[in-house]
């Protein structure tokens, strides 16, 4: 193995085409014999590796697309192993119906005693209200989360040329803006969503789709708009709301006037409550301010999370602009339905 990661990392020259190509086979095959355990350290290298030499040939790394997409799928659909206990015990419960593999709906087993290699156990936003915690095995979210950082970087060097995997990787990626197991995962999903959409409307504009027109584009981007919404109202993390109105923000610049009035009424809601959870969640900072225990450490806490909070407003008017931008008259009742909601913002 370290002699085939050599070649991947050092022989970037255009005339060793073949010989990367077959470093990369051999490395499949390596990985194949050894089995996941033994082999996650040095599958984490290649990647990363990969990822690289990808930004280094840009189109002319998809030759390689073949071998490198398959195992980087089976990371990215990585199960957490996921342990529940009661929050006031470190013993197991089996017998939970509620385990779950961090997105919403699914579900995962509960490992048995022999298998407790879980290194971290911490309340969970989805589990608050049941009194129970989670263990969950690092390394499988660690190799989760760069697989899915590799995608995300693949779409976004290869444009148009990532678009034969699209329709593997958006189902894949986009169950994941909800994966509150690990926060990484979710940055990394939430990053990918204008990439894919993007990489569409190219191949789409450039004859490269295969066949598929622009209704392939519709579709999709009602795919990802509607899931970054759904998402966004349920997340936890202010930093990562803010990401995910970025990211919002650039899938409607993509889809433009392929957006109908219905979207536009949901986001719309989706901003009013954006704005409402934001400005409560400032106040409830501003009420912890006049508590007898109030000290400097928790001031600089609250300071940052403010600035947390100015980013979502940042990002709440970038999304008014491009909605403005593109949809320009016909936009204002909307603008004006929003004009008590935006009061906070000033």
């Amino acid at each position: 193995m370290p002699y085939l990661k050599a070649i991947l990392v050092n022989a970037t020259d255009k005339s060793n085409c073949m010989l990367r190509a077959k470093a990369m086979e051999c490395i499949s095959l390596v990985g194949m014999a050894v089995g996941k355990e033994k082999f996650r350290d040095d599958a984490k290298q290649v990647m990363e590796a990969c990822a690289r030499l990808c930004k280094f040939l840009g189109q002319d790394f998809l030759p390689y697309m073949s071998f490198v997409m398959p195992p980087l799928l089976q990371s990215a659909q990585l199960k957490p192993g996921v342990t529940i206990t009661s929050a006031d015990s470190d013993n197991e419960i089996k017998e939970s119906d509620d385990e779950r593999d961090g997105s919403e709906g699914s579900r995962i087993p509960v490992l048995d005693n022999s298998e407790h290699s879980f290194v971290s156990v911490f309340p969970l936003p989805i589990l608050a209200n049941m009194d129970k915690r989670i263990g969950i095995k690092t390394s499988v979210l660690e190799e989760k989360a760069t697989a899915c950082n590799m995608l995300c970087c693949y779409a976004d060097e290869l444009k148009e040329g990532f678009f034969p995997w699209i329709d593997q990787v958006a189902p894949t990626l986009l169950p994941l803006l909800k994966f509150y197991f690990h926060e990484e995962v979710r940055k990394a999903a939430v990053s990918a969503m204008p990439e894919l959409l993007h990489s569409a409307k190219l191949a789409v504009k450039k004859g490269l789709a295969l066949g598929r027109n622009e209704s392939y584009v519709k579709r999709l981007s009602d795919y990802i708009v509607l899931a970054l919404e759904e998402a966004l109202h349920k997340e936890p993390d202010t930093e990562i709301c803010g990401s995910m109105l970025d990211a919002l923000n650039e899938c409607l610049q993509i889809s433009g006037r392929l957006l109908d009035e219905r979207q536009l009424r949901s986001i719309v809601d989706g901003i009013k409550q954006v704005i409402t959870a934001s400005s409560s969640r400032k106040r409830e900072r501003a009420e912890r301010t006049k508590a007898e225990d109030f000290d400097a450490e928790e001031g600089e806490l609250l300071k940052e999370e403010n600035e947390q909070e100015d980013e979502v407003f940042d990002q709440v008017g970038e999304i008014l602009g491009t909605l403005i931008k593109t949809f320009k008259a016909s936009f204002l009742p909307f603008f004006d339905e929003l004009a008590s909601y935006l009061t906070p913002m000033r």
